[in-house]
C-alpha cells in the first residue's frame, strides 16, 4: 500500500480533525473559527479595491458588521450586499453570513461577541506570562 492511499478508520491530523469540526459543528468555537477565516481571507474574498475601504468588524448571529471609509462607500457597499453575501456563504458555508450590516462608526458593532471570543480562546490556549 502506498502513502496516498490511506486506509478508512486511520487518525487523521490533529489539525484536520479541529477545522473539520469548527467547520462543520455546531460548537461556540464553530461560528468564532469561520470568523476568523473570513477576516484572515478578506481580501481574497471581497478583493483589493473594496477591502482597502472596508473590512469586517463584528459577527454575530449570522450578522456581519462591516465597517466602510466614507459615505460613499456605504451606498456601494449596500449595492452590492447580497452578492457579498452570497459569495462570503459560496467560499465558506452555506448560510453562514444571513445579513450584512455596514457601518461607519467601529463602536457600533456589538462588543459581546468579541468578548466571548477573547474568552473561549483564553481557555483554550491561556496566555503565557513572561
Amino acid at each position: 500500500m502506498n502513502r496516498n492511499n490511506k486506509p478508512k478508520g486511520k487518525l487523521s491530523v490533529g489539525s484536520e480533525v479541529l477545522q473539520s469540526l469548527f467547520e462543520n459543528g455546531k460548537s461556540p468555537l464553530s461560528e468564532q473559527f469561520m470568523r476568523w477565516k473570513l477576516w484572515a481571507k478578506w481580501e481574497e474574498v471581497v478583493g483589493p479595491t473594496i477591502a482597502k475601504n472596508a473590512e469586517p468588524v463584528g459577527f454575530q448571529r449570522g450578522t456581519l458588521y462591516v465597517w466602510v471609509r466614507n459615505s460613499t462607500w456605504m451606498q456601494q457597499m449596500i449595492f452590492m450586499r447580497d452578492h457579498m453575501r452570497q459569495t462570503i456563504n459560496q467560499k465558506f458555508e452555506n448560510n453562514f453570513v444571513r445579513h450584512i450590516k455596514f457601518t461607519l462608526d467601529r463602536h457600533e458593532v456589538p462588543q459581546a461577541d468579541q468578548d466571548g471570543f477573547r474568552e473561549m480562546i483564553q481557555k483554550i490556549a491561556p496566555e503565557e506570562e513572561d
